[in-house]
């Protein structure tokens, strides 16, 4: 018999079939049957059937094994465990709150003080402090709220003594609110357990610390025990026979808490007043797999250390920063002194999407601390506040109405679909007008064009009011000369006494004369009076079209206003603390 040619690459249904209907052709036992139209194409189908399925089913499972392919969250759950990543469930939408006047000096804001708030909607939502804060002297404090649809605060956990282990029941349980206190065995008082990771290192009989798995069903928390045989050895201490444990957690509405703002808090004194600092964000009904996949061994390669920017990544993720998102570009980036220029060696930058910045000196320091703690002794970590802008595409688009049944909004719609996939709000963003423009051609039905020679590109940033002094924005690219100009925004107490001009007046800036030979030119601020003759504030800032940067003085703005420059390349990059994205201003011209 001649052996057969076995293609093993093809285990699609038809070529299963077809590969067993040619090894038929090939042997003796079964001879004379015609193998394309007799009933043993029923026994044949089943065979095909048969291989195709087992083949697809090994396939499967051949994927699941593996973290770069594997799809279902059970699979996933198991093959980071060894990496000391515990992945959440439901994540809580957080926001940043400040308390005013809640009562007396030195009055503190006990852990799990409840705000209400409200959404664009009106569906109300509560948040919760998981800390202790202290009011200042003027009776104010900045604190971050936690969303939950319920609190379980300080019952009792139940923890078998043999195996260590505690379950809590449930997929809502937002996992960084998890608090273990435990009560020893003649102890008057109930002190706290910190979490520790599977890569932790150092730990002993007295170290009061437990472990996070996720299962299906909820979470154990394991405590301490014995390392196999060896009696002698104990990571973590355990739980007595006579010892108390307590937990406490919330509940969480997840991706539903999002967009919440207008809180209130509950309990202080009548006077008590909040401003919304950051309306809540970051609420999630299920893990995000591909952070999963992303930070995962990047967490287990760092070792609970941070050396390389990959480690910084990886910490910052692991510590709430970006670990649901689709692109940690959107929250955070981190980058090496030698990328900067000049380079400044032994320095590790990093910067947040956080664009508030009454708390951004919060953040600042939260961040520092964490990574400062981590890092080597030799590297110092710092860190730069973020600056957005926006790139304006700007221009004529041509529509042809007749080669689409689409209406021009519904082309302006997939347009704008089309940009916000290519170019989200995060850092490191790179604007070319050949991709932009390649972008709008590929939408529409072929009834829009535009090439580079038909639009243009400005960037346009926000300059902040009056409560950060003189204020400095980086666009972060060489810009054209004399290109500056803003919104209309109300003068601020320089203009209005140094110039004896109404309180309230409109005015807008642009710069004026040449370069010096720093490159530097003027900035003046001009307003229109009654009579509609045109008035000049000069000397109100600086403009360096060169290196890309404007500074506007103290005083000058009563208000935040936004400034547009244009670039003088066709491609804008956003430089690595820059946080951009792109603005559509097309005017439609039928061809």
């Amino acid at each position: 018999m001649v052996q057969p040619n076995v293609n093993l690459g093809s285990l699609d249904f038809a070529s299963v079939k077809g590969s067993i209907t040619e090894f038929l052709k090939t042997q003796d036992t079964l001879k004379d049957f015609e193998y394309a139209g007799s009933a043993i194409q029923v026994l044949l189908d089943i065979l095909a059937y048969n291989t195709m399925y087992y083949g697809h089913y090994s396939n499967m499972v051949a994927s699941e094994m593996f973290l770069d392919s594997a799809q279902r969250l059970s699979s996933l759950i198991s093959l980071v465990k060894p990496l000391g990543y515990v992945i959440p469930s439901k994540i809580s939408a957080k926001a940043r709150v400040k308390v005013r006047h809640g009562g007396e000096i030195g009055t503190p804001l006990n852990k799990y003080t409840r705000f209400s708030g409200r959404n664009e909607v009106g569906t109300a939502y509560s948040f919760y402090t998981v800390n202790d804060y202290a009011l200042n002297l003027d009776g104010e404090a900045i604190v971050e709220i936690y969303e939950g649809k319920s609190l379980t605060q300080e019952i009792p956990l139940s923890v078998d003594r043999k195996t260590q282990k505690g379950f809590l029941h449930g997929l809502e349980i937002d996992i960084s609110t998890i608090t273990i206190e435990v009560k020893v065995d003649g102890a008057h008082s109930w002190d706290p357990w910190a979490r520790a990771d599977n890569i932790q290192s150092g730990l002993n009989d007295t170290s009061s610390v437990y472990w996070l798995e996720r299962s299906e069903l909820g979470f154990f928390i394991v405590f301490g025990g014995n390392v196999g045989i060896n009696t002698t050895v104990q990571v973590g201490k355990q739980i007595g026979p006579n010892d108390l444990v307590r937990v406490s957690y919330l509940k969480t509405n997840g991706n539903a808490g999002n967009g919440v703002g207008s809180f209130r808090v509950q309990g202080l004194a009548a006077e008590g007043e909040t401003d919304t600092l950051s309306m809540s964000s970051g609420g999630a009904d299920e893990p995000n797999l591909e952070s999963i996949r992303f930070f995962a061994p990047k967490w287990f390669a760092a070792q609970d250390r941070a050396v390389t920017v990959e480690d910084c990544r990886a910490l910052l993720a692991r510590h709430g920063y970006g670990d649901n998102s689709d692109d940690p570009l959107s929250v955070f980036n981190v980058w090496g002194g030698e990328e900067m220029t000049p380079p400044m060696y032994g320095r590790v930058f990093v910067s947040v999407n956080e664009d508030n910045a009454v708390d951004l000196a919060v953040l600042a320091e939260s961040v520092v601390t964490l990574l400062k703690e981590k890092t080597c002794v030799t590297i110092l970590p710092e860190f730069v506040n973020p600056q957005q802008i926006e790139v304006v595409v700007a221009g004529m688009l041509g529509w042809d109405p007749m080669r689409t049944v689409l209406s021009r909004e519904q082309i302006m719609n997939r347009i704008l679909e089309k940009m916000t996939e290519k170019y989200p709000l995060k850092f490191n963003n790179t604007f070319s007008t050949s991709e932009i423009s390649g972008a709008i051609n590929s939408v529409g039905d072929s009834a829009v064009y535009t090439d580079q020679s038909t639009f243009s590109l400005k960037i346009r940033g926000k300059v902040l009011g009056p409560q950060y002094g003189s204020v400095k924005v980086n666009f972060g690219n060489e810009l054209k000369p004399s290109s500056v100009s803003s919104s209309e925004f109300v003068a601020g107490p320089r203009i209005t006494s140094d110039y004896d001009i109404p309180a309230g007046q409109l005015v807008r800036i642009r710069t004026y004369g040449g370069s010096d030979r720093y490159g530097k030119q003027k900035v003046e601020a001009f307003y229109q009076n009654e009579n509609n003759t045109i008035s000049r504030v000069p000397n109100v800032g600086e403009f360096y079209p060169g290196k890309g940067t404007l500074k506007i003085d103290d005083g000058v703005a009563a208000v935040d206003f936004y400034v547009t420059v244009v670039p003088l390349n066709s491609v804008v990059v956003a430089d690595k603390h820059i946080i951009s994205k792109a603005i559509l201003d097309f005017n439609f011209v039928r061809v």
